[in-house]
C-alpha cells in the first residue's frame, strides 16, 4: 500500500492565512506604537523626577533658595554682547548628565539629534523644560502675568482674567545692553526659597515647555494663551509655540508645540493644548496631568484675584 501524499495548502487557504496574519499586524501595530510613546512619557517622567531632585539639591546648598532662571553676564571674550547661563547649565553639577534634559516625547529622542539640529546642545538644553520667573524679575512692560486677556485664553477662563507668578530669580550684568524683548529687570532679583512656596505640591518648579522660561519674559508675552512662530520653523508643523507649559496633542502622542519661535508670525492656534503635560512640583515629585486641568485650576487670592494654582507660590 502505497504511503500517503502529503496534503498541500490550497491557494485559497493560503490567501486565508495571509488575510488572517494581515488583520492581526493592523490590530497590533498601533498598539506597539502606543506601547512606545508611554513607554517615552515614563522615561520624560523620569527625567523631570531627576531634574527636580538636582533642584532640591541646589536649594540645600544655596541657603533654601531655587536656583535663577538664567543668568546673563558678559561674554567669556569680554565683548559687550551677553550671555545667558540658563538653570539647566546652573544645575548641572548636580545633574552630572546633559542627558537627563532631553525630552523624549519631544523632537529629540538622544543627543546626538540634538547636535546635529545646530548650535550643539542649545535646542535640548533651552527647550526642552522650563521654570517659571517671578514676576517681580521682568520687566512690567512686557509682562502682565495675566491669563485671558485674548479671545483663546477666554474661551478656556469663561472670560475671566487669572493671574499667575513663578519661584525662579534672575540676575543680569548691570553693563548689559539686553535685548528689550527678553524683559528682565538689571541687577539681581533672588529667587524664593523653598519654605516661601505656600503650596509646595502644588507649585510648578520645572515644567515641558518650549523654552527655559515659558518665553514669559518675551515683549508682548502677556498671555498663556499667546502663540508664536509658523509652520516653517515649528518643529511640529503648523501647532504654534505657546508662553506655557506644552501639553501633548493627547494623552499618549508628544507635545504640541515646536521650539523654534524666531519667526515671529502671530498665527491663531486652532484651540488650546488638550493632553498631558509633565511637571515637577517644589516638594520634588513629578506627575503627569491633563494641561487643562494644570492651568484651569485657581484660588482666590486675598485681594479677590483668581490665580492659576500651580503658578502661585504665595498661596492665599
Amino acid at each position: 500500500m502505497n504511503p500517503r501524499k502529503p496534503r498541500a495548502f490550497t491557494l485559497i487557504e493560503l490567501l486565508v492565512v495571509i488575510a488572517i496574519i494581515a488583520i492581526l499586524a493592523a490590530i497590533l501595530f498601533p498598539v506597539f506604537a502606543q506601547a512606545k510613546r508611554s513607554a517615552k512619557g515614563a522615561v520624560a517622567l523620569s527625567g523631570a523626577k531627576q531634574l527636580s531632585l538636582a533642584q532640591i539639591m541646589y536649594t540645600n546648598d544655596s541657603d533654601d533658595m531655587f536656583s535663577p532662571v538664567v543668568q546673563y553676564r558678559d561674554n567669556p571674550d569680554g565683548s559687550e554682547d551677553w550671555a545667558a547661563f540658563t538653570w539647566t547649565y546652573v544645575e548641572q553639577p548636580y545633574m552630572k548628565s546633559w542627558g537627563i534634559l532631553l525630552d523624549p516625547t519631544g523632537p529629540f529622542e538622544n543627543a546626538s539629534d540634538a547636535i546635529s539640529a545646530g548650535n550643539g546642545t542649545t535646542l535640548a538644553l533651552y527647550g526642552e523644560w522650563g521654570m517659571p520667573p517671578e514676576k517681580i524679575a521682568t520687566t512690567g512692560a512686557f509682562s502682565s502675568y495675566t491669563f485671558g486677556t485674548t479671545a483663546q485664553g477666554k474661551l478656556m477662563t469663561n472670560n475671566q482674567q487669572w493671574i499667575y507668578d513663578g519661584i525662579g530669580g534672575v540676575y543680569v550684568a548691570s553693563n548689559i545692553t539686553m535685548w528689550s524683548a527678553q524683559g528682565y529687570q538689571k541687577g539681581a532679583t533672588a529667587s524664593l526659597t523653598t519654605t516661601a512656596v505656600a503650596a509646595p505640591a502644588d507649585q510648578v518648579m520645572i515644567a515641558q515647555s518650549a523654552t527655559w522660561d515659558f518665553m514669559w519674559q518675551q515683549d508682548n508675552a502677556n498671555d498663556f494663551d499667546l502663540y508664536w512662530s509658523g509652520c516653517g520653523s515649528n518643529t511640529y508643523g503648523c501647532e504654534l509655540v505657546i508662553t506655557a507649559p506644552v501639553a501633548r496633542k493627547r494623552d499618549t502622542d508628544g507635545p504640541t508645540v515646536g521650539f523654534a519661535p524666531w519667526n515671529f508670525n502671530y498665527n491663531p492656534p486652532s484651540q488650546m493644548p488638550t493632553g498631558l503635560t509633565i511637571y515637577a512640583a517644589t516638594d520634588g515629585h513629578a506627575q503627569a496631568v491633563p494641561w487643562r486641568k494644570l492651568m484651569g485650576t485657581t484660588v482666590v487670592t486675598a485681594g479677590g484675584q483668581k490665580a492659576i494654582k500651580a503658578f502661585w507660590p504665595s498661596g492665599l
